[in-house]
């Protein structure tokens, strides 16, 4: 089973990992996947983990350590490739070996500067303007075809900026840009509630009774 945890997922597995208490249920989330899935690490944990956008930033990094250490017990020796590398492999297909390297590092995060602005410019447009918008706009910033990646990262963007009755976040187009890379080729992705709802067939949001649900399939399984 390949299985994409968030920077939520990690990141509580890392506090558990820390003895930090309320992180309970994600210590025993980390112990019911070790042996039974593989969930690599990926350039955007690195972006999150050493430039987050919330949070002091003295903080930054605290975590890596316990982060390696989660993935050193979850990721089987791979990692995510980059978004770019991923995408332009789509053009023969979804293979899984796309997605995954042995080689990775902790220095270098995900660059997202080819998107930078798109979500304001969509932002408060119809749900089929945004769309058509994003598609043309991600096509011509990376040179894509108009590859899975493509054409859910254009899904994401636009149900986003068209959602009347959200705040957009900061972490918008970071995890926009995470679940076009990792979506087609994951059995799980373990992420927040809302892209959740947006990914309803294949996610697991991070809410203590999802996670225990989720634990005890695993260890049915």
């Amino acid at each position: 089973m390949l299985v994409y945890l968030d920077q939520n997922h990690a990141s509580r597995m890392a506090k558990h990992l820390l003895g930090q208490r309320g992180h309970e249920a994600f210590g025993r989330l980390f112990l019911a996947l070790k042996g039974r899935a593989i969930a690599p690490p990926s350039p955007f944990h690195v972006l999150e983990t050493l430039f987050p956008q919330r949070g002091p930033e003295e903080k930054a990094g605290y975590l890596l350590p316990a982060l390696k250490e989660v993935f050193a017990a979850l990721s089987g020796g791979y990692w995510v490739r980059p978004w770019q590398e991923v995408a332009a492999r789509q053009r023969w297909g979804l293979h899984r070996e796309d997605l995954l390297s042995e080689e990775g590092s902790w220095e270098t995060p995900a660059d997202l500067s080819p998107f930078k602005g798109l979500p304001e410019a969509l932002r408060g447009l119809p749900y089929g303007e945004a769309h058509a918008l994003a598609l043309k706009e991600i096509r011509e910033r990376t040179g894509l075809e108009e590859v899975p990646f493509v054409r859910l990262l254009a899904r994401l963007l636009a149900r986003m900026a068209s959602d009347s009755h959200r705040r957009p976040r900061p972490s918008d187009l970071l995890d926009a840009v995470m679940a076009a890379t990792v979506y087609p080729y994951v059995d799980l992705l373990l992420t927040d509630r809302y892209l959740r709802n947006l990914l309803p067939e294949k996610s697991v949001g991070g809410r203590r009774k999802e996670v225990e649900a989720l634990v005890r399939r695993l260890l049915e399984e």
